[in-house]
């Protein structure tokens, strides 16, 4: 998957929201909003306004993963500094200097919808907009101790009137509030109530909630959106102490709670928190915790860790390994250490015969399930067919790949089979695997070892090396 850049995430637009709404109005007063809010502030405020009746929640994307990208000032001067934007720029015959005009009129007209909204008659406008405009202000008054001062005491009182730090994103710009007073001593008292505050309340809901059952979509999102702001907070704790016990400890924990194989799978969940706080990709803390480890024994040990949520780390694991000759077999059993039961199934596949899910000792298997209704499915199907033709080829000899056609009829993936010449195997689901491997979103692989342990594959990764260095 092409690698996020600071450009991307400032010039991208989250059409995904609409998934789940009517695409006419939704989408109309959505588009409209992202249309004129640099440039019609009322319009943008009608269309805002619109939305919100629609759907209770259907403006808190928009106002946090969007509209808040406006009031970033240092992303906006490091954009123009960008050769990627540069080149565009260039080729667009625009001058820097005509789009940090561009940039200001935007921001101008941003200022004037957050100053149009935060007293809104819409309960949900005024409730988003709040947390948003406690930052702007913080960073409007950046120096000014009194006012920074007033405006942590706001926002630590606006933090003790809800235990959801999820809704409104509370902990994000509680987080960005103390890191601009954390820069001036006599507010720092402030600041380090402000995380500690956060910070209780993130960790007694990964206490309560940090399981890896069955969970829907939703859940996976909060899930991972307080795993990661936990992690990232413990990073900038770090940051904060020149105690270099308090350091380890903090990026240990921030290593530890990493986005692991189910957050992977929403990274959206934490995408853009990943930008407000750090300006940049930031998925992980735990090289910052491997560079703390002096041992090789511990580094390996971290570094296995971390190559069984992602085997890009295996090459590195091997070279700390003391015999590297082994080293496959050591891979094996560690990944069979971590991996979960893959339970086991017996399934019709289209051709007639029954496919069953066996511990076999010579191969890995492939579990992918799918649907002709999924589009992301039906676009990676020709990676999918020629994955399976490898193994037919004995290029892939270790591996076994079987389908599952979910929340489908046979008739319909048959046609679809035969309309683009697919012959992977397919086996129509019985409707009840989907919950022993804890399907929520489609489509979902899952890589099962010759001992029958599996890992999850993310989703929009680069699946096929992914199995294949996890395999090899």
């Amino acid at each position: 998957m092409k690698k996020l850049t600071l450009l991307s995430f400032l010039v991208c637009i989250t059409y995904t929201v609409f998934a789940q709404y009517n695409p006419s109005q939704h989408a109309n007063y959505f588009n409209g909003f992202q249309r004129t809010k640099y440039t019609n502030p009322d319009s943008a405020i009608y269309f805002l306004t619109n939305l919100a009746m629609l759907e209770s929640n259907a403006t808190d994307d928009l106002l946090h993963n969007t509209f808040a990208q406006s009031f970033m000032l240092g992303a906006r001067e490091e954009l123009l500094t960008d050769p990627e934007f540069l080149a565009h720029l260039k080729k667009s015959n625009v001058t820097v200097d005509s789009a940090r005009r561009k940039f200001n009129e935007e921001q101008s007209n941003a200022y004037i919808i957050l100053d149009k909204t935060k007293n809104s008659v819409n309960k949900q406008i005024k409730e988003n907009i709040y947390p948003i405009w406690k930052w702007v202000e913080s960073i409007k008054n950046k120096d000014n101790t009194i006012e920074l001062q007033k405006i942590g005491n706001e926002y630590l009182s606006y933090l003790n009137e809800d235990s959801d730090f999820y809704i409104q994103r509370k902990a994000r710009y509680g987080l960005m509030i103390s890191g601009l007073m954390n820069k001036n001593d006599k507010l720092k008292p402030t600041a380090y109530k402000l995380q500690e505050v956060i910070y209780n309340n993130l960790n007694q809901y990964i206490t309560n909630h940090d399981t890896q059952s069955e969970m829907s979509r939703d859940e996976k999102m909060d899930r991972a959106w307080y795993r990661y702001m936990f992690a990232a907070l413990n990073f900038i704790s770090a940051g904060n102490t020149t105690n270099k016990a308090d350091q380890i400890k903090f990026l240990k924990l921030a290593s530890e709670y990493s986005p692991d194989a189910i957050d992977n799978t929403v990274k959206s969940a934490y995408f853009y928190d990943m930008f407000f706080l750090f300006n940049k990709e930031k998925y992980s803390f735990e090289d910052d915790y491997l560079a703390t480890l002096a041992s090789d024994e511990d580094k390996l040990k971290m570094v296995m860790a971390m190559s069984m949520k992602d085997p890009k780390y295996k090459a590195s694991a091997k070279a700390l390994y003391k015999e590297p000759g082994k080293f496959s077999e050591y891979w094996l059993t560690e990944f069979n250490k971590n991996g979960k039961v893959a339970p086991l199934f017996s399934l019709k596949k289209l051709d007639g015969s029954l496919y069953q899910m066996v511990n076999n000792s010579n191969q890995w298997t492939l579990v992918d399930f799918w649907g002709t209704w999924c589009s992301p499915c039906r676009k990676e199907h020709p990676d999918l067919q020629s994955t399976y033709q490898k193994t037919q080829d004995a290029k892939l000899p270790k591996l076994n790949i079987i389908t599952i056609a979910s929340n489908d009829k046979e008739s319909a993936v048959r046609a679809y089979m035969k309309e683009f010449n697919y012959t992977f195997p397919v086996a129509m689901s019985d409707n009840q695997i989907e919950s022993a491997y804890k399907v929520s979103s489609w489509p979902s692989k899952f890589l099962v070892s010759p001992q029958g342990k599996y890992v999850v594959i993310p989703f929009g990764v680069d699946w096929q090396k992914y199995i294949t260095d996890y395999m090899n």
